[in-house]
């Protein structure tokens, strides 16, 4: 990393000067040399389709674009401008801002559907909105993630210039989050606050008090997960502080004293950076760190340059095999394979949240960039668990969360009893000992599914992803979009009212 690189970066001069090698900028004052070639991660298809596998691809193809545009006509009659749509009611929500959560979460699909009409429609909405004032708190990593992460999919997918304008715009607003002792960012900010913080003379966040704020515990996932979308603007922009802004924060938490290498406590404090507690998951509150900081995500994005990233990563994985995955007892289910948390120490949980779900997905890419062939071993076995969670229940559709036991528990004949009168009662699977039934429309499985089939060509993946879709179509669509499940496990089946953006 050079910090007194040139304010113009000219590419091709550099490529001329120095032809073997290559060079890549992440703003005027970064730049990073030693690129390497990194293995490719797509199985090469071969060019054999029938006329028949052809048109069942397509047609299931037609079908998750025609389910797409059942909720977005929904959305654009009823809450054209609002956050989010609730599917029941016919109304619209306010929990991202206010500035159009599901407009700009959906640009790069609708750019990907060829859905030009509806593209053009929401860029002229993304000109009026202002991202640089804020009537509430806002959530830092929400805010990244939705919107600073569709901004720069739509201009990467697009070239409009709008949409980097506008993610430039809420970049620069975001920077004063990071104003902590430390460098952390804030789980909320009030972005009115921070741009008039010059009348508080406050040392920390410019808030009133600290509720304003939010607490000073950093959430692991929330300030883990912004490498990728400020690393890229740093890119785009020509602007190197949001490159040093998100590498101050994973120099932070590298150093930070672990209690196991590479496993993360879910809590931070803001002002001494020391980890709070002992509580590890690659569930709710740590999933997005692992899989979007994208330790390995960001490997990749700069070219394997940055080699901490790997580093990470690849200690991260070791602890998680080591410590966090276990073989379950499901009867005649030898082969799933399933992932807990750790509460205290090595104190082991057999938890497993739908969020983790990403994992079989980031261990397969993990195992073809940096040749790792028993990672995706392990992903292939923990993605039948996650689809099996699905196949288990009343209406194919996975839960939030399900208790397990390990092929190494050891059970009473009490215990033994009681648990097959839950399978009878509650139609739960020999090996589960309860479930949280919600489902919230989540993407985790059904992604993991994809890669797995991107990396290995194998088509039970495609019909188990269509499987997941035949079952929302059947029951999560409503008259005018699509809602989260409150049971997934009883045939009377009643939605709740929510469609996140």
């Amino acid at each position: 990393i050079g910090y007194n690189h040139p304010a113009v970066f000219k590419h091709s001069q550099w490529f001329k000067a120095s032809p073997s090698r290559f060079l890549y900028s992440l703003g005027s004052r970064v730049y990073l040399s030693n690129i390497i070639r990194l293995p490719k991660i797509q199985y090469d298809f071969l060019l054999n389709e029938t006329a028949e596998e052809e048109q069942l691809r397509e047609s299931r193809r037609d079908s998750v674009k025609n389910g797409f545009l059942h909720a977005w006509n929904g959305y654009t009659r009823y809450a054209w401008g609002y956050d989010e749509l609730l599917p029941l009611t016919n109304v619209g929500r306010n929990n991202f801002n206010g500035w159009g959560a599901t407009i700009i979460d959906a640009l790069d699909t609708m750019w990907i559907m060829d859905l030009k009409e509806e593209f053009n429609r929401s860029r002229d909405f993304v000109r009026t909105v202002d991202f640089t004032r804020s009537d509430d708190d806002i959530n830092v990593f929400e805010t990244t993630i939705r919107y600073l992460g569709g901004l720069l999919s739509a201009y990467e997918l697009s070239n409009d210039l709008v949409f980097l304008e506008k993610a430039q715009e809420l970049g620069n607003a975001l920077l004063p989050s990071f104003d902590s002792p430390t460098g952390l960012p804030y789980n909320s900010w009030n972005l009115t606050w921070g741009i008039n913080k010059k009348s508080h003379e406050l040392s920390g966040p410019p808030c009133l008090s600290i509720r304003h704020c939010g607490s000073r515990t950093g959430i692991l996932a929330q300030v883990g997960t912004m490498q990728l979308e400020f690393m890229k603007l740093s890119q785009l922009t020509g602007d190197s502080q949001f490159f040093f802004k998100v590498q101050d924060v994973i120099e932070i938490l590298d150093r930070a004293e672990k209690y196991i290498p590479g496993l993360y406590p879910l809590e931070i404090d803001q002002d001494s950076a020391e980890f709070i507690g002992s509580h590890v998951s690659f569930g709710s509150l740590g999933d997005s760190f692992y899989e979007a900081c994208y330790l390995l995500k960001v490997y990749v994005f700069v070219g394997g340059a940055l080699d901490k990233y790997r580093r990470m990563y690849i200690e991260s994985i070791e602890s998680m095999r080591k410590y966090l995955i276990k073989e379950g007892r499901v009867r005649n289910r030898s082969e799933l394979l399933f992932l807990g948390d750790l509460l205290y120490h090595d104190d082991f949980s057999g938890k497993m949240g739908h969020l983790t779900c990403f994992v079989p997905g980031m261990l397969a890419v993990g195992a073809k960039i940096l040749d790792r062939p028993e990672d995706l071993e392990i992903a292939i076995r923990l993605a039948e668990t996650c689809y099996w969670s699905y196949n288990v229940t009343l209406t194919g559709l996975g839960p939030e969360e399900f208790w397990f036991l390990t092929s190494t528990d050891e059970l009473t004949q009490n215990e033994i009893d009681w648990l097959e009168k839950q399978e009878k009662l509650n139609n739960l699977p020999n090996g589960l000992t309860r479930i949280s039934p919600t489902y919230l429309l989540r993407p985790e499985t059904i992604e993991s599914l994809f890669i797995l089939y991107r990396i290995t060509g194998d088509k039970q993946y495609q019909e188990k992803g269509w499987m997941i879709w035949q079952a929302i179509e059947k029951w999560c669509k409503t008259p005018t979009a699509y809602s989260g499940l409150k049971d997934v496990n009883t045939e009377q089946v009643e939605m709740n009212n929510i469609m996140e953006s």
